[in-house]
């Protein structure tokens, strides 16, 4: 099943599972054309509930048409272990978060989440244990001056181990307010106050089924 997030709400499509997920999805939307996507994200942008949309379309592949349509960006980060058991945070604009950032031309998505968390977090020695499910959500971006200035970005995403025992320093010119090693036990208080993308990556690695609307 493909999901892909806008702020909390979920667009997912798979014809395989349509039946199965008929009672669960708030909404069912064919996608003719780019008119129609469109359409659909301006009616989503000013809907505040939360909803689910199962998208279907009989014309496109609509992972491709979304990368097609959308001014696509491509970042990565990690989920980091220290030697403790305890994961890697940060907090910026007030909401937990995991170090991410855009990769730069040439990088492989794992040399960049290498980096942008050894440059959100101020540690080194990074070891990449494996690759994790990609993440993608669409937003606006006031920086593409036509109307339709939507941005699909897909987070590549890596498990990593880190052994040392350096001193975290948030980024501050990236606007990361805090940097800290939680328990798993503490992953409640970041569930209540983080994206519902995070939701789902951080419940696929702990093995754990997380209310993304809660």
């Amino acid at each position: 099943m493909y999901k892909v997030f806008f702020n909390d709400h979920q667009l997912l499509w798979n014809p395989k599972i349509k039946n199965s997920l008929k009672d669960n999805i708030d909404q069912f939307v064919e996608i003719e054309d780019v008119e129609t996507l469109f359409l659909m994200l301006s009616k989503l942008e000013k809907t505040e509930c939360v909803v689910k949309l199962f998208l279907s379309s009989k014309k496109v592949d609509l992972l491709s048409f979304l990368r097609e349509q959308l001014t696509r960006i491509d970042a990565a980060g990690g989920i980091v272990r220290n030697a403790n058991g305890k994961l890697l945070f940060i907090k910026r604009f007030g909401k937990w978060d995991l170090p991410k950032g855009k990769i730069e031309q040439g990088e492989t998505p794992d040399l960049a989440a290498v980096r942008e968390v050894e440059e959100e977090c101020g540690i080194h020695a990074l070891q990449v244990v494996k690759k994790l499910p990609s993440t993608f959500h669409i937003y606006r971006s006031p920086y593409i001056k036509e109307t339709n200035n939507w941005v699909l970005k897909e987070t590549h995403w890596f498990e990593m181990s880190y052994a040392g025992n350096e001193k975290l320093a948030p980024q501050t010119e990236e606007q990361i307010e805090e940097v800290c090693w939680l328990t798993p036990s503490q992953l409640e208080m970041v569930y209540r106050n983080t994206f519902g993308n995070l939701k789902e990556l951080l419940g696929h690695y702990m093995g754990q089924a997380i209310e993304i609307s809660s």
